[in-house]
């Protein structure tokens, strides 16, 4: 794949996106805990296990599903579309310190799980939640079957983390969330082709 202008950008920079990413969730879920829900955001970490069954089912399940996804994006017909997703583009080309991937998974894990999951999904249920989740990290294509393995895939993990919400609790889904991140940034930046 070629270097896209546009594409490229520093870990600093990325790791400042993130940052603002973060915030963002954070004042969305603010909003969405104010108008809609009874209690304030700290309510969405009222169930669940114990915050160390959380964490630590919340990272077997991220890793589980890493590798899931590692296993089959690494194979046809998925390896052969993997460069058509701009988030996958960004990752591959952008060069990632220990502490950017550490940084970037837990903003998106904590971020995007308390707006999602939290804030969201008592609202519209895990099914129009996923969907969401997936339409804005740009997951859904249907141009070829690859296109759709992967969306189904991404959609798959999303529905995953909701089901982590509600049995496990948000820790849960939040440490799920950052371990997977933190493993596919791993792997997309050793595989990727260039």
């Amino acid at each position: 794949m070629d270097n896209e202008p546009g594409v490229n950008i520093s870990g600093r920079e990325l790791l400042a996106l993130s940052a603002l990413s973060l915030l963002v969730y954070l004042f969305l879920a603010q909003l969405l805990f104010y108008f809609f829900h009874d209690g304030g955001p700290l309510s969405a970490f009222a169930h669940g296990l114990t915050i160390p069954l959380q964490l630590l089912t919340g990272l077997f399940s991220g890793c589980t599903a890493a590798g899931m996804i590692i296993f089959f994006a690494s194979r046809s017909p998925v390896e052969q579309v993997l460069e058509d997703f701009t988030l996958y583009r960004v990752i591959a080309n952008t060069d990632f310190s220990s502490f950017d991937r550490i940084q970037v998974s837990l903003f998106a894990g904590i971020g995007e799980e308390l707006l999602f999951r939290g804030a969201i999904q008592p609202l519209l249920g895990i099914w129009i939640t996923s969907f969401i989740f997936i339409a804005i990290h740009g997951y859904f294509s249907f141009r070829s079957a690859g296109h759709i393995l992967f969306g189904m895939l991404m959609f798959g993990l999303s529905m995953m983390l909701g089901i982590l919400f509600e049995f496990s609790g948000l820790f849960a889904a939040m440490s799920a969330h950052a371990a997977y991140d933190m493993l596919m940034l791993w792997w997309v930046r050793g595989y990727r082709i260039i």
